[in-house]
């Protein structure tokens, strides 16, 4: 073979769809091919399985499935695997479940204790509902700013010395 079948590949790219190198030509049927000068003597020769196209390589799973089933059992689990912190390997959303718990826990305890009125405590709610509160101490701050309080509260602290005279008064 003198000549290159560059133009008769590039034409049978262009019908399978395909790049030129994923296109097979029949060693047997190369002085057809040679032949072949138009897309239609190309489709023939498709169609006559001289020339086709190779599948698609593909990654195998196979390593990746047996690695799974493996931490499944709990290897590959230990200390030096782990990379980032406790919340940064929990997820997005368990991080804000573990935080709106905890502020929506303090905010009834201080309606409970009348530190706040149940007006002020659905308000907080929705406020800590749409994420503006950052800990259980922002709770407290936000409320002595805008003098929310119906009684003095400046930590955690007085909040639980209220619960305790909560309980005694019962």
């Amino acid at each position: 073979m003198t000549k290159s079948l560059l133009s008769q590949r590039r034409m049978a790219a262009s019908i399978l769809g395909v790049g030129i190198n994923r296109v097979w030509i029949d060693p047997e049927a190369l002085d057809e091919v040679e032949k072949a000068v138009t897309k239609d003597d190309i489709r023939k020769l498709i169609k006559e399985r001289k020339i086709w196209k190779y599948p698609i390589k593909g990654v195998s799973r196979h390593r990746a499935r047996a690695r799974e089933e493996k931490r499944k059992k709990g290897r590959g689990r230990g200390p030096g695997s782990k990379k980032g912190s406790k919340y940064a390997r929990m997820g997005g959303s368990m991080i804000w479940v573990m935080k709106i718990r905890a502020i929506r826990k303090i905010l009834k305890r201080l309606k409970n204790v009348q530190v706040i009125d149940r007006r002020t405590y659905s308000k907080l709610r929705r406020v800590a509902k749409s994420g503006f509160f950052r800990s259980k101490m922002h709770v407290i701050s936000y409320i002595k700013e805008h003098r929310l309080n119906l009684k003095p509260i400046n930590s955690i602290e007085d909040l639980e010395k209220y619960e305790q005279e909560f309980i005694q008064s019962e």
